[in-house]
């Protein structure tokens, strides 16, 4: 990471907001993939989930002279998605989607903070307890196919799981 920009979101927005590169970079490192895992679990589709991740950071990118450092970045980020899937269900031209899209949008304020609680916990977790997780709630992969690609035994992957679901329970209350 870039010294000068610490680990503070609202330095990297400012840096952001006068067009520095790195910056988007690195806030594109930081959220990419706790974004990901919210358009997966609307739309349950890989690749339509990383096309709306380029899209959310295409977005930010396009508007960042309007951006505000003072304000934090994540939660635009999400609502930025929540509209794209709101667009997504609206394009789709079924009516019924676009009103299950709107009640959605309606009651997602407080599932919005828990999605991005959610993901903050993630993001502090060692990297093979969030791939574990990642790879079973997100992707849908058996323990078993978790162990092959992890290349490890299914009890490690049990034990992994155990300990991310305690972390979470702990952090969020779920």
């Amino acid at each position: 990471m870039n010294k000068p920009y610490g680990k503070n979101d609202n330095a990297l927005v400012a840096a952001v907001r006068n067009s520095d590169e790195k910056a988007f970079q690195i806030l594109f490192h930081r959220y990419a993939e706790a974004i990901y895992a919210f358009l997966y679990t609307r739309v349950r589709s890989s690749e339509l989930a990383r096309d709306f991740v380029q899209d959310v950071f295409t977005r930010f990118w396009s508007h960042r002279h309007t951006l505000d450092p003072d304000q934090g970045c994540k939660a635009y980020l999400f609502r930025i998605a929540d509209r794209l899937l709101i667009d997504h269900f609206r394009k789709q031209g079924s009516r019924t989607a676009y009103q299950n899209a709107m009640k959605y949008s309606e009651s997602m304020a407080p599932d919005l903070e828990l999605q991005i609680t959610l993901q903050d916990t993630l993001q502090d977790l060692p990297e093979s307890l969030r791939q574990v997780f990642i790879l079973s709630r997100y992707e849908g992969y058996t323990y078993q196919e978790i162990a092959n690609i992890c290349e490890v035994s299914v009890k490690t992957i049990e034990k992994r799981m155990s300990e991310v679901l305690k972390i979470l329970r702990d952090r969020i209350s779920i």
